[in-house]
């Protein structure tokens, strides 16, 4: 069920995937929306109270006042606030990094983490970095360049070819996704073609994340201090964020719980839910048994 609360950060669309008990809150990537979830949330409703939201200026959530990190950050935590508990952060891309600095600044908010692979800066030189895809991001986060390239984009595909080549982008094995999934991304994408702000969501908050992965020893602060139980899982054909950099990242926190996934690209959630659920339910489960009992 669709939904918008008003917090002091923002107007925030959501998800509300129903179930009861612990609240679970899924954040999606870069250029997503909550219908990346759609696959998983159902699923997830029998584990806790599961709800999905858009961040500040994606999906159909309007912008804030920046494009910020740290606004699309505190909009999770007052999403989170309005609930009024503890929440078990699942992020994917960018929503896994929004996850891990909520969780580093706001710890009373996060019962636990699931990082679906977790946007991370890259590590040099690394064999596995897929070049065609970096020069592409690295492009659209460049200040000035990036919002006009992304206009150019919008401009000159069809809402049908835009989805078609996000989806080959994020994904190892584009068939796998269902007709429903890509008939609701392609809505989105038809209503987002009218929304003057559009065009600066992913560039300027590309630009956001691509400052923070220059300043190394702040990211690496900011891991270093989640207190969280973290579960991160990767998929390892993927093309936006490379394994040695997820390797890296968990070598930072070897109390984190890693698992790589064969044969699936950037959203495991949307290329498969299945295998995805039947990793990630039994450690949510497990985890929130102990909270309960501690």
């Amino acid at each position: 069920m669709a939904r918008y609360v008003r917090t002091s950060e923002a107007l925030t669309h959501f998800e509300d995937y129903g179930g009861t008990g612990d609240l679970i809150v899924l954040v999606h990537g870069l250029g997503g929306s909550v219908a990346n979830w759609d696959l998983i949330g159902p699923r997830l409703s029998n584990v806790g109270r599961t709800i999905a939201l858009d961040l500040p200026g994606f999906g159909l959530s309007p912008p804030s006042s920046n494009w910020e990190l740290e606004t699309h950050a505190a909009a999770i935590a007052a999403l989170i606030t309005h609930f009024d508990t503890k929440a078990t952060l699942i992020g994917n891309s960018m929503g896994a990094l929004l996850s891990e600095i909520v969780a580093s600044e706001q710890p009373e908010l996060v019962e636990s983490l699931v990082l679906l692979s977790p946007a991370t800066p890259p590590q040099l030189p690394d064999p596995r970095i897929h070049w065609p895809t970096a020069r592409r991001l690295l492009l659209q986060a460049l200040p000035g360049i990036g919002p006009l390239v992304t206009r150019l984009l919008m401009a000159g595909y069809t809402p049908e070819e835009l989805v078609d080549a996000s989806l080959n982008l994020v994904t190892h094995k584009r068939g796998r996704v269902p007709l429903d999934m890509v008939e609701s991304f392609t809505e989105l994408a038809r209503t987002r073609l009218e929304l003057p702000w559009a065009p600066e969501s992913v560039p300027k908050t590309g630009n956001s994340i691509a400052r923070l992965f220059i300043d190394r020893p702040r990211f690496v602060s900011m891991v270093r201090d989640i207190e969280a139980p973290t579960l991160v899982i990767h998929g390892l054909e993927d093309h936006i964020v490379s394994p040695t950099s997820v390797e890296w990242l968990c070598g930072l926190r070897p109390d984190w719980h890693l698992v790589q996934m064969e044969d699936i690209g950037h959203t495991p959630q949307i290329e498969a839910p299945v295998r995805l659920m039947s990793i990630v339910v039994p450690w949510l489960e497990d985890r929130l048994r102990r909270q309960r009992t501690a």
